[in-house]
């Protein structure tokens, strides 16, 4: 144990140290990138505008994907205040606003895309509202979180990556500093590595800033994206009312302040979106592995009990891995199992499969990289003494246990009517006699403690 302490604070420290030496890095190339210290040269303009703008592009994904309908709104109410000229030529007002946001690469951009007008905002900006509404409600969420969460997430990740590989649609390169009035496109080429001369189009140093960032904003739009909704659906199965909606409220809070920093302090909001991204790929795997628990033993088997309740139960579930199919390929029971204690040293929560094959009846483990960790359940059993094992039946879900709990794994409760076919497999007995045993000892130890207060002299 004090190893794996120690490991956990090698990995605290060396986190810590490589996210202060990000921020060192990348403090002199944001703020190039704002404006600071920029010459007269243009290779040098090109260059600090090309990256302010794909930096705004990163910051843009990592906002997307905590909330991407709602910033998808935005751009689009953002886009027709950009396009003005356009739809209300009228208005000085929205003019010297579009004036202002052209000061900022990215948000300079949004106009040229498809949703930069006044429909496309009020269509999404009603999707949006849907959404936050639908996500305040636990129930409702388990019913999106397979719908349109889906098409949700799909959408954000599109229009970001769009953003991205705006330069390379239209022949007119960026300009620190548009005139006023003018939107977006400056009317002046750079020369050199970031742009061509003789045709306006992008140069190498674009493509190649353009193709980190769009890797870069699919790894950490996943991760980020996958870390929100992961923890949405741990907050909705929390057993108290209200949580979903209060994390919403903080949820609204957190991407407001994300979008005014991105158009009044684009360096601060490119910090803040590192440090996001970061964090999100340290906390993927642990809300991966408790958001899929809460799906699988919670939302999955309401989601059944409501639109499935009289189909049968298959003997092997549809999403195994295929490396599992592979190794089993005439498998002819295999059931997703959560660790509580006593497999392995794997954390809670972790989802095992229950696999029989042939006389073969393992406990699998499927790792990332490396071959799946798999025990066989003789060997199991022998592991903990050969103690009798037991199947206990609760309300929430099937529980396999040893009586001291050194050995503890639950599983849905749409099982249940398998529970017969369970215990002959697995050689299980009903703790149900156990537990009333267990509840007994209990109130005659508390029946004799009272009598032995009772019968002592005052």
């Amino acid at each position: 144990m004090r190893l794996i302490d120690n490991n956990h604070a090698h990995l605290r420290r060396a986190t810590g140290a490589l996210v202060c030496l990000m921020c060192l890095i990348l403090i002199p190339t944001v703020s190039l990138a704002s404006g600071f210290g920029i010459s007269a040269e243009a290779n040098t303009a090109s260059f600090a505008t090309d990256l302010a703008f794909y930096a705004g592009a990163f910051s843009t994904a990592v906002t997307a994907s905590i909330n991407p309908s709602a910033t998808m709104a935005v751009l689009a109410i953002l886009g027709a205040i950009e396009n003005a000229a356009i739809y209300q030529p009228d208005s000085a007002v929205l003019c010297s606003i579009a004036d202002f946001l052209n000061g900022v690469p990215i948000l300079r951009e949004v106009g040229k895309l498809p949703i930069a007008n006044p429909y496309a905002a009020v269509f999404l900006s009603l999707i949006a509202a849907a959404l936050i509404v639908i996500h305040s409600f636990a129930e409702s969420k388990f019913v999106s979180e397979e719908t349109i969460d889906k098409l949700d997430k799909l959408i954000g990740y599109i229009c970001t990556v769009s953003i991205s590989l705006l330069p390379f649609v239209t022949n007119d390169a960026l300009e620190a500093d548009p005139p006023a009035g003018v939107k977006g496109a400056a009317l002046v080429h750079h020369t050199g590595f970031f742009s061509n001369a003789a045709s306006g189009a992008p140069g190498a140093g674009t493509y190649i800033l353009a193709g980190i960032t769009v890797i870069a904003i699919t790894v950490f739009y996943y991760c980020i994206y996958s870390c929100v909704d992961n923890w949405e659906v741990i907050v909705a199965a929390f057993p108290m009312k209200g949580t979903s909606l209060i994390w919403q409220i903080i949820k609204a809070v957190l991407h407001m302040i994300l979008l005014v920093l991105q158009i009044f302090a684009p360096f601060i909001s490119f910090i803040i979106s590192i440090h996001l991204a970061v964090a999100g790929l340290f906390l993927f795997r642990i809300l991966k592995r408790n958001s899929q628990y809460y799906k699988d033993v919670y939302v999955f088997t309401i989601l059944r009990k409501i639109f499935k309740r009289n189909d049968e139960i298959p003997k092997i579930e549809k999403h195994v891995p295929r490396r599992l199919k592979k190794l089993y390929p005439d498998m002819e029971l295999c059931m997703s199992v959560y660790t509580f204690h006593g497999v392995a040293r794997l954390p809670k929560r972790s989802r095992v499969w229950l696999i029989k094959e042939g006389d073969k009846l393992d406990i699998v483990y499927k790792r990332l990289i490396r071959k799946p960790y798999i025990i066989s359940w003789s060997d199991l059993k022998t592991q903990h003494e050969d103690k009798q094992f037991y199947l206990e039946s609760c309300a929430r879900f099937l529980k396999v246990r040893t009586e001291d709990l050194k050995f503890e794994v639950v599983m849905s409760t749409r099982y249940k009517p398998e529970s017969e076919m369970l215990s002959e497999l697995l050689g299980l007995k009903d703790f149900e006699p156990v537990k009333q045993e267990i509840k007994e000892n209990k109130k005659l130890k508390r029946r004799m403690k009272r009598n032995k207060t009772a019968a002592e002299p005052v």
